[in-house]
């Protein structure tokens, strides 16, 4: 049978985030940070008033005490006192004798003529209960939480204690850990160094070093921009190696948790390898256009020249009213390199065509980037080009510094970038331990934090830190403990909301909601086959916000029916009750 009604908590168990409707007592709840354009709203550090549900024991006259809140609660509870932003509210104060008024979306409580329990639904709650109709709800898992964030308090869900894949909403919380790990201004590095002293002639009598830092957003004009800063610095030969030190992370390699077969030989963007040293995402882009006239062999160049991408072109030109075919196969070298062989149809006059595939060994493509970088900039260099560990004593030339985490952060949430979250991850394991960056460091990192949240640890598993895999596991309830939590801290939580798609303004949600609600959705989405979820903010009709997460997994068919689903919450939500009518 499907419900929405509001369960009481399991004996002992401890509720995440948001309060069940049923726990009886309200804990003070700090001030959330506002989103952009939306009011701040009220800080109630009394408790609420008794509940006059007869299932529910009644409230306690004064808040319960700092040591029973959890860790987080108390934290922030002192640092609004101290701020004394207990006297700002978003509305106006109960009169003296009054009964404050119920929470948005609360269900009337009153007695029938026996002086039985009568509970009335809410607006709020008849306007979401005909979702459930949906046919989705009868062939696919769902699992939904909608949370007050003004009050932590739940007023819908449909199983939000379901063991769901989250795939890519996973990235909220490697965002949460990266912001509170790294600092909103945190950068990622890739230093180049000498192993000597520059002489008169600009001669470098010793090695050079390149040490990579993990950067995911490094491209090839900024590697360029290196080079050429390497010859302000003065050198214009190198007598001695170029050495790539890769050690600031684990060994390069695939991200783990996802083994898909076709997509491990296709290697498709989403899927690049990881490692210390990266430029251009990690993947080749090939263009591909037609020749001159019919019959003759397509044209395919790569658009950052790099020896170790190598191509084999069986693609042929044909009449401008063919259509254009294209296949790509690719090999991994044994040299750490990669053959692309490209076959089919180009017709003539077309427009070039980008395709971009995964490199092989990310180190091995970095070096060679680098190594045409220099030839074009008349850097000579005697020795060889290879793998190696830069000295401690050795002497800073030029360092090239990321956009601050923030940035880094909203283009991966926005794009839902894999490889960004992954080196994020990776460099917040590299922080937390002093050592190489590694996914597994980064995810005790994440498991640390949410122990901090009351999440006990068998209700959930992570594999890595995109959500690029159906092994893992979360609740929509652990979801939205996450949210009101990054919401309520005024350090990180604007960082966070602004890294966020806008819904019909950009990102993965562009497209999503008509004009009328564009703009009031904040949310990371989240797809594989059959997985579809959403989670995020909501400002609403009722002028509250809302955090929710709405994961739906094992649905057959288009994602299409899923998105409409998706959609007609947020909007009976931002438009009010009547939005569907």
């Amino acid at each position: 049978m499907i419900s929405c009604r509001w369960r009481a908590p399991r004996s002992g168990a401890r509720l995440p985030g948001a309060r069940r409707r049923r726990s009886g007592i309200r804990d003070p709840f700090p001030c959330p940070v506002p989103m952009h354009g939306m009011p701040a709203r009220a800080c109630l550090l009394s408790s609420a008033r008794p509940s006059s549900r007869r299932s529910r024991p009644p409230c306690p006259a004064s808040p319960s005490p700092a040591s029973d809140l959890p860790t987080s609660m108390r934290r922030l509870a002192r640092s609004l006192c101290c701020l004394g932003m207990a006297a700002v509210f978003a509305s106006p104060p109960a009169v003296a004798g009054e009964d404050a008024p119920p929470p948005a979306g609360g269900a009337d409580d009153r007695a029938d003529d026996t002086g039985a329990a009568v509970v009335e639904s809410s607006p709020l709650e008849e306007a979401l209960a005909p979702l459930l109709e949906d046919p989705l709800f009868q062939t696919a898992e769902i699992g939904i939480q909608l949370v007050d964030v003004a009050t932590g308090e739940e007023v819908w869900s449909h199983h939000p204690d379901a063991e769901l894949v989250p795939a890519s909403v996973t990235k909220v919380l490697t965002t949460a850990v990266a912001l509170r790990q790294l600092g909103p201004a945190w950068v990622f590095t890739t230093d180049l160094l000498a192993g000597g002293e520059v002489d008169a002639d600009g001669v470098l009598n010793g090695d050079l070093y390149v040490r990579g830092g993990g950067d995911p957003t490094l491209v090839v004009e900024e590697l360029w921009k290196m080079a050429v800063d390497l010859q302000s610095a003065g050198v214009t030969e190198v007598d001695g190696d170029v050495v790539f030190d890769d050690t600031g992370q684990e060994a390069p390699g695939l991200l783990p948790g996802w083994g898909k077969a076709v997509d491990v030989a296709n290697g498709p963007a989403y899927f690049a390898p990881l490692g210390a040293l990266t430029v251009n995402y990690n993947v080749a882009c090939l263009l591909v256009s037609p020749g001159g006239e019919v019959g003759q062999p397509a044209q395919v160049d790569l658009e950052t020249p790099a020896d170790v991408v190598r191509i084999v072109n069986e693609a042929v030109t044909v009449s401008p009213r063919s259509r254009r075919w294209l296949e790509i196969e690719r090999q991994i070298d044994d040299d750490g390199g990669v053959t692309f062989t490209v076959s089919g149809r180009v017709p003539l006059d077309r427009d070039p065509r980008r395709i971009y595939r995964a490199v092989g060994d990310p180190t091995v493509h970095f070096m060679s980037v680098f190594e045409g970088l220099l030839a074009e900039r008349g850097i000579t260099v005697t020795g060889q080009f290879r793998r190696g560990v830069a000295p401690d004593d050795a002497e800073l030339l030029v360092r090239h510094a990321s956009d601050p985490l923030t940035i880094v952060l909203t283009r991966m949430n926005k794009r839902s970038s894999n490889i960004m979250a992954e080196q994020v991850l990776r460099a917040v394991g590299a922080a937390a331990t002093g050592g190489p960056g590694s996914t597994e460091a980064g995810l005790e990192v994440v498991r640390t934090y949410l122990d901090e949240l009351g999440i006990p640890r068998q209700e959930y598993r992570l594999v890595n830190g995109s959500g690029l895999s159906r092994d893992a596991r979360l609740r929509p309830s652990h979801i939205t403990a996450v949210l009101l939590d990054l919401w309520n801290d005024p350090r990180i939580g604007p960082e966070f909301l602004a890294s966020l798609a806008v819904g019909g303004v950009d990102g993965t949600l562009r497209r999503r909601l008509d004009e009328e609600s564009a703009g009031l959705l904040r949310g990371k989405t989240g797809s594989l086959n059959s997985v579809y979820c959403l989670a995020g903010f909501i400002h609403a009709a009722d002028n509250r916000v809302y955090a929710f997460s709405f994961l739906v997994n094992g649905f057959r068919g288009s994602s299409r029916k899923v998105r409409a689903l998706q959609d007609r919450f947020a909007r009976i939500l931002i438009e009010g009750p009547g939005a569907l009518d």
